[in-house]
């Protein structure tokens, strides 16, 4: 066993209610909880939670006293008392919130490393008796009689010492308390935090020289230039004083932003050759400056996307933290199997520094409410961390709720805190307690969608979508089999409105990919949200705008905020639909409908793909962070959208419309941006053309200095037209090919998409 840790096996032995209708505790009924003289917060805390809960089952609560006061015969010792020093318990073992269970005749001592670990005892104490918390919303689940045995001697100090996870529940301090993660005030600053230190907004204009060299250009919105001397005397300069505001807190970040535009100017790519010539050597190089300055604080960093791989030629100072991320990483196995990279980095890392911490990733960011069949390679990844020395975890999650994200989060704080468990009987146990007669079937779900996904050889990316498994673990054999088991589940329950909901909740991604699938396959298929009336229009099925209402409505309840990581409310989702609807039933008046397109430019996915803009199906503007996986929008990268549309006649028109689509969130990272102005031009005979109309955006597109951009989802490039006969309608949208100065990734291809052109 790691670090001295044992599963606790459940000692509960429950029977009927005593006729004296008292607590029975190893055959006696006059247990008093003992508490230190003086006792600290979290060990009065303790003691407050064992009476609680043991009330909560026996209906008698057990009296609480002080040491000092104490006169009786059976008690049950919690925190650092007299009396447990002096039954020879070694607290020196008991760091990093070890506790003990020690039995002395009849006398019980739960006895802790550190403040809360006391309290750690109490709750799993209790979880032996057969209590659970399985989530941050309920109650703790009781167990039935009022008889019980305490446990046999134990100690119990846990290998992790640092154990974090940003599920939604966690965020929960009795949750997080109960599940024994660890507090992140002991954290002043957590990662991604050269921007901080050195705010672009203080500094970009004044010194432009304290950010990144980018193909000759310093770009305030980048990274740090680490050789300069300036920037370091800036940043510890700053890092003093918000040390002096929070002088308990021990981690510091100094830590790259999220971009992987690091310096590339003399000095800076002289440091990274000097130290086995890869990016984290000048990272190192720095962090190691900021560390001799701080000898009483611990400086973390990233070991992360461009700065992985370690470097070399270099000592890591003894108070430098590096978290190693493995964003990289696939998730359809363990990552020893998906990212020989990663495992060589690990390795690596560990010959140079003491103090590792993984940043692990749990979830499908771009679409946390999706299903992702990651859960068998949780247990895996983290046995195989610490057999490396990892002692600190983070597992990343999003604080909102999301895919099993009860199951998720209580899943890795059990084996955080005891990486040895047995991840199927962590998984069985939530299943069974917190679905009841329908833990069985979800557990089938859970079993069936993996074991697709390990047929097909799929890869599961962090940061991919349910449209790119509509071949894989989501094909639509697999979804009517899904479907059919929590058909069987809700029908198991039907009759508990509490375990009806909860299966329910877990019905919603399943009920997402559906909707996100249907809208990509091809009008009328089975499986498709669209299909053509009586009059050939493309219409969505009754059936679909059902399920999309049946989505959002449970969605809410269930306390679903977004969809998508960083963007899209359940709010916003619902009115893109609306959108989507109402321009489709406007779509008996448009005479553009199946015309033919004419490209002069060619989009991203090839000249066919022009056929999209008179097809009668918009895109989606929630699917802004990968729009290429929305059939529906037509994309043009590096160059200007040019086409005509041909009426197929001459024929009169009142008005022309195109909408682009915009980005939602992280408008200063994504390259879709709206073009500068478009314009239309009509002929009646293909060669002569009227003058351009031209309708220009009116939005600013750089957020610094126009912040409400990021709110707008689409613009509409729109004009009337009086009295006109046509037949061919020339477009022009003006693409800044290039993304601005301004922008993180300035000189790169800039992309502009739209749905369909609509002429009435």
């Amino acid at each position: 066993m790691l670090g001295g840790i044992a599963t606790l096996p459940n000692y509960a032995c429950l029977g009927d209610l005593m006729s004296e209708d008292k607590l029975n505790i190893d055959g006696r009924t006059d247990y008093t909880i003992v508490l230190p003289i003086d006792a600290a917060p979290a060990e009065m805390e303790a003691g407050k939670q064992l009476q609680h809960y043991l009330s909560k089952m026996s209906k008698i609560a057990l009296p609480i006293v002080e040491e000092s006061e104490y006169q009786g015969q059976n008690a049950i010792y919690v925190g650092n008392t007299d009396y447990a020093k002096a039954m020879d318990i070694d607290f020196d073992k008991l760091k990093n919130d070890g506790y003990t269970f020690k039995r002395f005749d009849t006398n019980f001592v739960i006895a802790g490393g550190s403040e809360n670990a006391a309290l750690y005892g109490v709750y799993s104490l209790l979880e032996s008796i057969g209590f659970r918390k399985y989530t941050a919303d309920d109650d703790v689940q009781i167990p039935q009689g009022n008889v019980i045995a305490l446990p046999k001697n134990d100690v119990v100090v846990p290998y992790i010492k640092y154990r974090t996870t940003s599920y939604y529940d966690a965020s929960n301090p009795d949750y997080s308390s109960w599940q024994k993660l660890s507090s992140r005030d002991t954290w002043g600053l957590f990662v991604h935090t050269f921007e901080v230190l050195v705010p672009p907004k203080e500094y970009g204009k004044t010194h432009p020289e304290y950010f990144s060299l980018i193909n000759g250009k310093r770009n305030p919105v980048t990274q740090l230039c680490l050789s300069n001397v300036e920037v370091f005397d800036t940043l510890v300069a700053e890092l003093k004083n918000r040390i002096a505001k929070d002088p308990k807190a021990v981690y510091w970040s100094v830590s790259q932003n999220d971009n992987d535009k690091y310096c590339q100017c003399g000095p800076c790519t002289k440091l990274n050759e000097k130290y086995g010539g890869v990016p984290s050597g000048s990272i190192i190089w720095f962090v190691n400056k900021v560390a001799r300055e701080f000898p009483d604080k611990v400086i973390s960093t990233l070991a992360y996307w461009y700065t992985r791989s370690a470097p070399s030629n270099i000592a890591i100072e003894p108070n430098v933290n590096i978290m190693l991320c493995n964003i990289e990483s696939t998730r359809e196995k363990p990552v020893f199997d998906t990212d020989p990279a990663f495992t060589s980095d690990l390795q690596d890392w560990g010959e140079i520094s003491e103090d590792i911490l993984i940043w692990d990733y749990n979830i499908q960011f771009a679409s946390p409410v999706s299903p992702f069949p990651n859960l068998h390679t949780i247990g895996p990844n983290l046995e195989f961390y610490t057999k490396n020395n990892v002692r600190s975890l983070f597992m990343q999650a999003t604080s909102q709720k999301g895919e099993f994200g009860h199951l998720r989060a209580y899943l890795i704080c059990k084996l955080m805190w005891n990486p040895n468990a047995d991840p199927n009987a962590i998984i069985n146990d939530f299943l069974n307690g917190y679905y009841g007669a329908a833990g069985p079937l979800m557990g089938q779900y859970i079993d069936t969608m993996q074991q697709s996904l390990q047929k097909s050889n799929f890869k599961l990316e962090i940061f991919g979508d349910p449209r790119d498994a509509m071949d894989s673990y989501l094909s639509a054999d697999m979804m009517k089999e899904y479907k059919r088991l929590f058909d069987s589940a809700e029908s198991t329950v039907e009759k508990d409105p509490l375990l009806l909901k909860r299966v329910q909740e877990a019905r919603l991604p399943l009920m997402f990919a559906e909707i996100e699938i249907a809208g990509q396959v091809e009008i009328d298929m089975p499986i498709s949200f669209y299909k053509h009336s009586s009059n050939g229009l493309v219409i969505p099925k009754p059936e679909m705008k059902t399920l999309v209402n049946q989505f959002v409505e449970r969605a809410k309840e269930a306390g679903i905020v977004r969809v998508r990581e960083r963007a899209i409310t359940v709010d916003d989702y619902m009115e893109n639909f609306k959108r989507i609807y109402a321009k489709m039933d406007e779509m008996d008046k448009a005479i553009s409908f199946n015309r033919k397109i004419i490209p002069i430019t060619t989009p991203s996915k090839g000249s066919a793909n022009v056929e999209r803009l008179t097809d009668g199906v918009f895109g989606s503007f929630e699917s802004w962070r990968f729009p290429d996986q929305d059939a529906n929008w037509v994309a043009y990268e590096g160059t200007h959208m040019d086409f005509v549309l041909d009426l197929g006649e001459v024929m009169p028109i009142n008005s022309i419309e195109m909408d682009f689509l915009n980005v939602q969130a992280q408008a200063d990272w994504n390259r879709l941006i709206l073009p500068k102005y478009v314009t239309y031009a009509t002929s009646v005979d293909g060669k002569k053309y009227s003058e351009m109309i031209k309708i220009i955006n009116p939005h600013n597109p750089n957020p610094a200095e126009n912040p409400d951009i990021v709110k707008i989802p689409f613009q509409s490039f729109s004009t009337a037209i009086d009295d006109m006969k046509t037949r061919y309608i020339k477009v022009h949208a003006e693409s800044l090919l290039r993304m601005p100065s301004w922008h993180i990734n300035a000189g790169k291809p800039a992309v502009i998409y739209s749905d369909e052109i609509v002429v009435r």
